[in-house]
């Protein structure tokens, strides 16, 4: 039988700032690997294309890009499209207006995460609008709320997640809450949202979150707990089915009010041997002059030569010392580069090759002072 097209829907666009957006769309590749990618511009000829993203499977998945170096002020249209051996599929044409250069904030109030008997963490995002913006949470337990976190300080023309912790709180109380932003051209708040602390004392919360440093034979698994005013034991069950069967072992151990599991989470290792697997992590040590590259690498089973790229722009033009790594498990590295000049920003990157290909990291950039 004929390989289906694609099924997609272009979605709104969202974080619309004054020279960037995000495009979202939602596609089902209908059983058959498929290339999706928007096209946008100031009319329905677009004339832009984001770069393609490769998506398989027989259900609908929500798909998104970042598009930046737009005009403020302007009327944008776009719409996703994907390809497949069945064909090309388009989604309807939607349009969307960027914002003014500058302006007042735009904000939106999130959901309180780390909620505890008496702590919480308050959220939202900001963009400050291309005017340094100062920023905080308004929180109590009615909505004249009366309490007022800290003002942060944000500039540019992009959203930014923005969290205040808050402590010294009620166990068992409804707290409300909302952003609050203020810049010279106004102040803006967010709607009022609200949560409910935990009791005093009682059965642990725990999270599980996203396995790391997923390796050939290794892996570290992440979560997190409160122990909610007992002593608690807590450790990860982990296995090939959800029976698991093995078991980390326990971090502290005492008797406690209950016992509570946090979801199921999968992971896949990696091949026995295969190209190795690097991420760019943030320089330090940064002064006029010099500065340390950092990485993280896997060789992933083959001896692995390593080393950074850096320079003023993305075409970097020079590269660290080359350095040689064996094994299957992630390591931290480093290089120290010096003959740099003040007040200029570097872009830099790790490379790694074996004998199964080469890779890159992404791009990071670091200001000498």
């Amino acid at each position: 039988s004929p390989t289906p097209t694609p099924a997609v829907t272009t979605n709104a666009a969202t974080n619309v700032a004054s020279f960037s957006a995000t495009l979202n769309g939602s596609l089902n590749p209908r059983g058959t690997t498929t290339t999706v990618s928007f096209q946008y511009g100031l009319t329905t000829s677009y004339g832009s294309t984001t770069a393609t993203q490769t998506k398989s499977g027989n259900t609908v998945q929500a798909v998104s890009a970042n598009i930046s170096g737009l005009n403020a002020s302007t009327t944008y249209h776009f719409r996703i499209v994907a390809h497949n051996n069945g064909g090309t599929s388009f989604g309807s044409d939607r349009t969307f207006t960027t914002l003014s250069a500058t302006g007042p904030p735009v904000v939106s109030t999130s959901a309180a995460t780390l909620i505890a008997s008496f702590s919480a963490a308050l959220n939202g995002s900001l963009d400050p609008h291309g005017l340094t913006t100062i920023v905080s949470f308004q929180y109590g337990t009615t909505t004249s709320y009366g309490s007022t976190t800290s003002m942060q300080t944000q500039t540019g023309n992009t959203y930014r997640n923005v969290t205040a912790n808050i402590s010294g709180l009620m166990a068992s109380a409804t707290y409300h809450f909302r952003i609050v932003a203020t810049n010279s051209a106004d102040t803006r708040m967010g709607s009022d949202r609200t949560f409910t602390t935990l009791s005093t004392t009682g059965a642990p919360v725990v999270i599980t979150n996203p396995a790391t440093l997923i390796a050939s034979f290794s892996a570290t698994l992440n979560g997190l707990v409160d122990p909610h005013g007992l002593t608690t034991s807590v450790h990860f069950q982990y296995g090939t089915t959800t029976s698991y069967g093995l078991t980390t072992a326990p971090q502290s151990r005492s008797d406690s009010s209950g016992t509570t599991m946090g979801s199921d989470k999968t992971f896949t290792t990696l091949t026995a041997t295969g190209a190795p697997v690097v991420t760019t992590s943030s320089a330090t040590n940064v002064t006029s002059s010099s500065a340390t590259l950092n990485g993280s690498l896997d060789p992933h089973g083959l001896t692995t030569t390593v080393s950074f790229q850096y320079g003023t722009t993305t075409s970097y033009g020079h590269t660290t010392a080359m350095q040689s790594q064996t094994g299957n498990t992630y390591r931290n590295i480093a290089a120290n580069i010096s003959s740099l000049t003040t007040h200029t920003t570097y872009h830099f990157r790790i490379v790694a090759t074996n004998s199964a290909g080469t890779r890159m990291g992404s791009d990071r950039t670091f200001t000498t002072p």
